[in-house]
């Protein structure tokens, strides 16, 4: 079912369901140092030309999470446009950490100097979930994925797909319940249930990750749908 269908079907039936944007706009800041809500782990992050640029393709550390200081919760539709501009060996990589939290409550902008490095399998140890879009070489089908943390667990995958630089994707995540939708350029590429591995994610933040990829993200909003 098509995400916007899907959220007119739910107001006709349910008259009191009300979205409510959480976060909305174009990173319209001055060239230069991420905005106070932002943070960076791995590859450094900026703000150039009006979006958030992450360069991990020629950086040391070739990989790169920033996260937005904002606790989520419940029912969320999350959009954002990407655009990859290199990618050396064509990893092509665009990820999302999704309701990420620590297990032992502390907040992970207390945290981040134990991830300073950005290295993938520090964020398997922690709640939440992960999107993946990667070409790993194969720009005409790429790999989606959905995984579950702690323990890297995969919920959904699928190879579809076209996924090139200088060209603008967009991208949905839609959670309703136990319902986990990823959505790229229109066209819905996982579709999964969880109900498999640990409790529900139900509270978190959100973050932007890639690996071997220079990039930028840009036209976020997030909306709670209940």
């Amino acid at each position: 079912m098509n995400v916007g269908i899907l959220l007119i079907w739910i107001g006709l039936f349910f008259p009191a369901f009300q979205n409510r944007i959480m976060v909305q706009g174009s990173f319209s800041y001055p060239d230069g140092p991420l905005p106070a809500a932002w943070w960076n782990e791995g590859a450094p992050a900026r703000i150039e030309n009006g979006r958030l640029f992450v360069d991990a393709d020629n950086s040391t550390e070739r990989a790169s999470t920033v996260w937005l200081d904002n606790k989520l919760s419940g029912n969320l539709l999350v959009e954002f446009d990407a655009k990859i501009v290199s990618s050396a060996d064509l990893a092509n990589n665009i990820n999302c950490f999704f309701l990420y939290s620590d297990p032992c409550g502390r907040p992970l902008r207390n945290s981040q100097n134990e991830r300073k490095s950005g290295s993938y399998k520090l964020y398997h140890k922690l709640n939440g979930y992960i999107f993946t879009t990667v070409a790993n070489g194969d720009t005409a089908n790429v790999r989606f994925r959905l995984r579950d943390n702690p323990g890297f667990e995969l919920l959904g995958e699928n190879f579809t797909n076209e996924m090139i630089a200088n060209q603008v994707h967009h991208f949905k995540i839609v959670k309703i319940g136990a319902r986990l939708q990823y959505w790229v350029d229109g066209k819905k590429v996982i579709d999964a249930i969880d109900d498999r591995f640990n409790p529900l994610h139900t509270e978190g933040i959100f973050g932007f990750r890639t690996w071997h990829t220079t990039l930028w993200f840009d036209n976020l909003v997030i909306t709670q749908l209940n």
